[in-house]
């Protein structure tokens, strides 16, 4: 499937509202509003809300390097949460940093009203 066909197919991801405002090899781009039903009890978007667009960039980022008709799977991530989630506007940036034949390592930063970076993702993922 392509990037766009997987993307539609991530029920939880329209189910918060997502958005793939992005896509080039290597690079997909996430775009999430805030929405009070997304966030925690203090008013910041939940951190597993920020770390399923994160992961859901870096897995489509790897995707968009694979063959025609590859599936992926995360089999790691790591999040730090550097900053209260608190904006309108939250984008996860997912990069490939390195592509193998079963395995890919990318990168994502989740970044609110374009201008603070509030999370960083290191995520492997595996075609399947």
């Amino acid at each position: 499937m392509s990037v766009e066909e997987t993307f539609a197919g991530q029920k939880l991801l329209a189910l918060m509202g997502a958005e793939l405002t992005r896509v080039a090899r290597g690079e997909v781009d996430i775009t999430l509003r805030f929405r009070d039903d997304l966030a925690q009890q203090s008013g910041a978007l939940h951190a597993g809300t920020v770390a399923a667009i994160a992961d859901t960039a870096c897995g489509l980022a790897a995707l968009s390097m694979m063959d025609e008709g590859s599936g992926v799977v995360s089999v790691e991530f790591k999040i730090n949460l550097l900053a209260p989630a608190i904006g309108k506007r939250f984008v996860a940036k997912g990069r490939v940093v390195r592509a193998g034949r079963t395995l890919t390592v990318c990168t994502a930063d989740v970044i609110a009203d374009d201008e603070k970076l509030i999370a960083t993702m290191l995520a492997t993922m595996m075609r399947r």
